[in-house]
């Protein structure tokens, strides 16, 4: 047995306690530097990749209300042969949801005639354009609703009329965001 050393166990390392009166060496455990810095650098690229992939997605899938109802529009006439009921609804979808989206009135909820009665009060659009429409939802409404649709139509034509629409609508839309609604409590007057 020894005495007065320290004393090894019998895996071949020293014990935890030593009964000693000589000065000893703290071990020295150093700190991994070089591999901290690699993966915090690691995670600097991965986040920069990860944010600018995400801009770049969201950039591309961002579609503004009127280049969306352009878009759908352009669709829409390049069908050659479509059916006459599904032409009419998506042309009337494409025009009450730019209606509802820029302007704030809730056509998609709202019959044709009281779509209509909406931008008689306001006065802002002309009457031509306010006829235009009316046409237009009368013919949409009568190939979607009527048992059978006869009357001859030309859809390139008709998305042409749609188009029309919309661009006199647009530029209503840039002076004039939003039409006034009674049930917000506004009379006649535009917002």
């Amino acid at each position: 047995m020894q005495t007065g050393g320290p004393q090894i166990s019998a895996s071949g390392s020293y014990d935890d306690i030593r009964d000693t009166l000589e000065t000893e060496q703290l071990p020295m455990v150093e700190f991994p530097w070089e591999e901290v810095l690699i993966g915090l650098s690691v995670a600097v690229v991965i986040a920069l990749v990860v944010i600018f992939v995400r801009r770049r997605l969201r950039s591309k899938l961002v579609e503004s209300i009127e280049t969306c109802a352009r878009r759908r529009l352009a669709e829409l006439a390049a069908h050659t042969a479509p059916d006459s009921r599904a032409f009419h609804a998506e042309l009337a979808d494409i025009l009450l949801r730019y209606m509802e989206a820029r302007l704030g009135l809730p056509s998609t909820r709202l019959t044709s005639k009281e779509i209509l009665r909406a931008f008689e009060r306001n006065g802002h659009m002309t009457r031509e354009w306010r006829e235009r429409l009316e046409q237009l939802l009368v013919e949409c409404d009568r190939a979607k609703f009527a048992p059978a649709f006869e009357a001859e139509w030309d859809p390139a034509a008709t998305a042409q009329r749609g188009k029309l629409i919309l661009d006199a609508l647009a530029v209503q839309v840039a002076a004039a965001p939003r039409l006034a609604s009674p049930w917000e409590g506004w009379g006649d007057a535009a917002v």
